[in-house]
């Protein structure tokens, strides 16, 4: 099958650029090599989906370093709330008694996670339950809903933080 000039120039940056955005996921994920692999795939998926609103190379460029760091960021931001979440659990085992006190405080805090969410407005409520509870990926979500990935992320941000807010209380 012959290769589209688009699918030609694509292949050609990703060949240029690759090695620098590992390199800068390398730096920044402090040598976690799954987590820089992931972050160059999900990079280059990204420039795929909106590479026809990109025309010269300085925007490729700024593009991908900044869809790496975005990348890398999200993903903390999810490891946070599952570590916090973690923690709460733990310091929460440690002060039960015995295994139905454990039982009714996990699920007092499920309850109380979906009240939160239920709080959410009805649109990032649905991206959030897709995404934690229906374990969507972010492009599944968006063909699901019909709003971009993009959307989609921002939703997802925007609930994690109410949670954490909520949390921390």
């Amino acid at each position: 099958m012959k290769k589209t000039p688009e699918q030609i120039e694509f292949e050609q940056i990703y060949k240029q650029y690759s090695g620098r955005i590992y390199s800068f996921a390398m730096v920044i994920s402090k040598g976690d090599t799954y987590l820089s692999e992931e972050i160059l795939q999900t990079t280059f998926t990204k420039l795929w989906e909106h590479w026809g609103n990109l025309k010269s190379q300085d925007r490729v460029l700024s593009y991908l370093f900044t869809t790496a760091k975005n990348t890398f960021v999200n993903y903390c931001d999810h490891e946070m709330v599952k570590r916090v979440y973690a923690d709460y659990l733990q310091s929460q085992e440690e002060e039960v008694d015995n295994m139905q006190e454990e039982g009714q405080d996990a699920k007092f805090l499920e309850e109380y996670i979906k009240d939160l969410v239920m709080q959410m407005p009805p649109q990032r409520q649905r991206v959030f339950v897709l995404s934690r509870f229906k374990h969507k990926t972010n492009k599944e979500i968006a063909q699901i809903l019909n709003i971009s990935e993009k959307t989609v992320e921002v939703h997802i941000t925007l609930a994690l933080k109410q949670l954490r807010e909520k949390l921390n209380d």
